[in-house]
Formats: structure tokens, sequence, C-alpha cells
């Protein structure tokens, strides 16, 4: 069930499919095959261990993940149990030394890093639909303002041009 409007009604289709439920659990098995690769790397686990666990990562499904919440009540531990009944042997090795802060707070990171992938692509398109603006209303004449009062006219496309420049160091700081 939604909570929040964005999820089912406002949301834009790309941004909710970043942050649904399925995303969710992709991002946190990526982190848990990503922990087991550098840990067989540095030899903290057995050798090909991370690939079994890779491997697992690919079969993990969200209804049993949520079969095995819904039986523990701990999101992140659901995950680990899902991912070890699907590593095999390897299984024993899922989750080595982390937190369930570890796991998530990186899975949200790679959520944020898509999410701002997205807002970048949108503010862009913003932007030319401003540039566009100022373009087709460089000589539309109107009020220009100076604290807060009617100023020396001055045109709808230098405040159209005006807010394309602004966005532009938004677009930047994405």
């Amino acid at each position: 069930m939604a909570i929040h409007p964005i999820e089912y009604r406002y949301g834009h289709a790309e941004m909710k499919a970043v942050w649904n439920e399925h995303t969710r659990l992709s991002k946190m098995l990526s982190v848990e095959a990503a922990l087991a690769k550098a840990q067989a790397h540095l030899n903290y686990i057995p050798g090909g261990m991370d690939e079994k666990i890779s491997l697992g990562a690919n079969k993990v499904t969200l209804d049993r993940v949520k079969e095995i919440e819904d039986e523990i009540h701990h999101d992140v531990m659901a995950v680990v149990l899902a991912l070890a009944e699907q590593s095999d042997d390897a299984g024993k090795w899922v989750h080595f030394g982390a937190t369930s802060n570890d796991i998530l707070d990186t899975a949200t990171a790679l959520q944020i890093k898509d999410a701002l992938l997205i807002l970048r692509k949108e503010t862009a398109k913003l932007r030319q639909v401003l540039i566009e603006s100022a373009l087709s209303h460089k000589n539309t004449v109107c009020a220009g303002r100076t604290h807060g009062q009617i100023g020396v006219p001055t045109t709808f496309g230098l405040k159209f041009a005006i807010w394309a420049s602004e966005i532009d160091r938004h677009i930047e700081r994405l």
C-alpha cells in the first residue's frame, strides 16, 4: 500500500521506478554482491564464494524476501536470508562483517545517484523550454520590477533568459 502521493498519484514514472521496492531490493542485492567480491579479493572470505553470492543475488525474489520479513520482522535480514538460500554453500558468507546500515545506506546512495541522473535530464528539458521561451518572447515588453515596485520596462525574453541561466547553475550542481 502506498503511503505517499508521489508513490501512486503524482510521481514521475522514471522516478517511481528508482524508488520502488523492486529497485530497492535490486540495489541491496548489488551491494551484498559487491561486498562479497571485495571481501573475496581481500581474502576475507574464501575464493569463489563471491561468485556464488553474485549468482544467488540474481535468483532472489521480492516475494520470498517478503515471506521471510513477515516471519522475522527485519527488512535487511530478510534480504540476507533470501540471498543465503540462493547462494548454496556460500550462504554463510553473505553479509559477512556488514551491518544493516552498511547495506541500506549504500543502496540508498545508488538510488539517489539514479534519481539525480533523472533530475539532471528533466532539468535540462526545462532549460530548453526556457531558452525557447526567451527567444520567442525577446520582443514582448513587460514591466520591470525593482525593490518590489514597477521599474523600467524589460522583456519577457530577458526574464526567461535569466531563469535559464539560473537553471544552468542548478544543472551544474546536479
